[in-house]
């Protein structure tokens, strides 16, 4: 990768003010569930709880990727919600409804690149050495759920989100022989990205912790205008409230 020291700089500097805004955002929007979450459990005593807050922890593993590209087994990504809760009449089943935020990864030994209009991947050269390259989608979520509840502690959800793109980037960490030592590079150069998403999940497990799945129902990118990938993702959900 070539950097000269001039931008370098100014990629660390917009970097870092990046990073704080990025966590500040997520820190208040956490907060803000949590609040919910407070007053509305106060509201609501005993077994059913009208309002729940959890994050979900899971790998997503990418379809129809572009032949060019090895894309990693382990793809970290994570979700985190707060969700209103109907129960349904004295049943063990609720209606479930609230807002969340999606973030989707794919690490892989390439880098997008826009060609006229449409998206490709560029594989990195086996004479650059890197420990990280990757693309990064977050999105803000509508869930609803239909939940089911049993006493005994048997959990099982199922769901459907509509989301809406709010952020990308592509991240490169390694070499770059310009100036002849690592840097870290990130950049929201991952264009021609589908604005909403739709994706079916679902959840099994007991009390507060579960196994989840989930699919997206279309691809990553335009028609047209990028690889018609698209995430399944595996991994666990944690609802402590």
């Amino acid at each position: 990768m070539m950097l000269n020291k001039k931008s370098y700089i100014c990629h660390s500097v917009l970097l870092t003010e990046f990073q704080r805004m990025k966590k500040t955002s997520i820190i208040l929007f956490v907060l803000v569930l949590s609040g919910i979450a407070s007053v509305a459990q106060e509201k609501q005593p005993g077994e059913f709880r009208k309002f729940s807050l959890g994050f979900d922890l899971y790998t997503d593993i990418w379809q129809k990727m572009p032949e060019n590209v090895d894309a990693s087994w382990l793809n970290r990504s994570i979700n985190f919600y707060g969700l209103f809760n109907n129960q349904m009449g004295e049943s063990n089943f609720d209606f479930s409804y609230g807002l969340g935020m999606s973030v989707h990864n794919l690490y892989m030994d390439a880098l997008p690149y826009d060609k006229w209009g449409y998206t490709e991947f560029i594989n990195i050269p086996d004479s650059i050495s890197y420990d990280k390259a990757k693309i990064t989608m977050a999105y803000v979520d509508i869930p609803l759920e239909i939940r089911y509840r049993a006493k005994s502690g048997f959990r099982a959800y199922l769901g459907f989100k509509f989301s809406v793109l709010v952020h990308q980037h592509s991240k490169f960490v390694g070499e770059d022989t310009n100036v002849g030592y690592d840097v870290t590079i990130k950049r929201d150069d991952v264009r021609y990205l589908e604005l909403w998403q739709y994706t079916v999940y679902a959840k099994i497990g007991y009390k507060w912790i579960n196994v989840y799945g989930a699919y997206q129902l279309q691809p990553t990118f335009k028609k047209n205008q990028g690889p018609q990938m698209y995430p399944i993702s595996v991994g666990l959900s944690i609802m402590p409230y």
